[in-house]
């Protein structure tokens, strides 16, 4: 685990190349299936209106199957095998210039140990997705990669055209960067930080610490954490469980997002901020809650693995990247 932790300081992450018109990006499903094929063609639309040229994989939609209780009995893109042919098949094809994944889910976990870290870093491209897409999102940024958390393919389509959301993360495959202001909550702990991002789902992340995914070991990180319809004891749990296990060591600030739908079995606090405060309070670091990304209504994009600086006042937060 030492050797780990050394080797992580080391780590010098590269910034993919942006994209250009014409490029080819490839559409797979790591995880759960995407059932809505006119969604799927609706994002791929839209991917065609960024100018880019979606190239979808083999095992991306899947027609639902269910039982005779109306429940899903086939829920993943495919195989472990079909999935992983996918997702290899994306990042070593030379024609391909970044992954957009079609949905999260759950399954990419599996994956990962039968995918070497040097998949990412031999062959540098953006990977765009979240929730579970946390687990390669990881990854990628333990190999020295950068990728961004944000709306995926689906998502594109469910909203029957572009929006802000997915506008920005063209943006962002482009080169043009946001500096995003966050308007003040009650429970933000002042302060400013510089680090990597890093970060993701909550209980996607947790099930990586100490593993060799696991990006908590970087020099100086700021850390980004959303989650969906998770209980109080389970966030509350997780964020003590990095305290005790030293994982808070080298976080310089954080970023909650959007709690969506949690902690509503608990009325000890008005919000799951107001739960994190309790912890969070105590660490000496700048602490930003509420930043608009995550499974609500809001899902800013954020380039994972990037340097940012993290300013929190009164007034509000202020995230701004730092690349060459």
């Amino acid at each position: 685990m030492k050797l780990l932790i050394i080797l992580l300081s080391l780590i010098s992450i590269v910034r993919p190349p942006y994209l250009k018109p014409g490029d080819k990006v490839a559409v797979i499903s790591p995880s759960y299936a995407i059932t809505d094929s006119a969604a799927l063609r609706r994002g791929c639309e839209v991917l065609r209106s960024w100018g880019l040229e979606p190239v979808m994989g083999k095992h991306v939609y899947l027609d639902p199957v269910k039982d005779s209780c109306g429940r899903l009995r086939n829920v993943y893109a495919g195989t472990l095998e079909e999935r992983l042919e996918d997702i290899r098949w994306a990042y070593e094809a030379d024609s391909i210039k970044a992954i957009i994944c079609s949905r999260g889910g759950y399954g990419g976990i599996q994956l990962l140990p039968l995918l070497p870290l040097s998949t990412y870093s031999d062959n540098p491209k953006w990977l765009v997705g979240y929730s579970d897409i946390t687990n390669f999102i990881a990854a990628s940024t333990v190999a020295g990669v950068m990728s961004i958390h944000g709306n995926m393919v689906g998502a594109y389509g469910d909203r029957k055209g572009p929006d802000e959301y997915s506008e920005a993360v063209r943006e962002m495959l482009f080169g043009r960067l946001p500096g995003y202001s966050v308007a003040h909550n009650e429970h933000d702990v002042p302060g400013h930080a510089e680090g990597t991002l890093i970060g993701g789902n909550m209980i996607t992340l947790q099930a990586l610490l100490g593993s060799a995914y696991d990006p908590t070991g970087l020099d100086d990180v700021i850390l980004f954490f959303e989650e969906v319809e998770e209980s109080m004891h389970a966030i509350d749990r997780i964020v003590n469980a990095m305290a005790v296990q030293g994982k808070l060591r080298n976080v310089r600030g954080i970023i909650f997002g959007e709690m969506h739908k949690c902690g509503q079995e608990l009325m000890l606090y008005k919000d799951v901020y107001e739960a994190l405060s309790q912890i969070t309070s105590t660490l000496g670091i700048p602490v930003c809650c509420g930043f608009p990304a995550g499974h609500g209504e809001h899902n800013m994009p954020l380039m994972m693995g990037a340097r940012v600086s993290l300013d929190v006042t009164g007034e509000g937060s202020v995230l701004t990247y730092e690349l060459q």
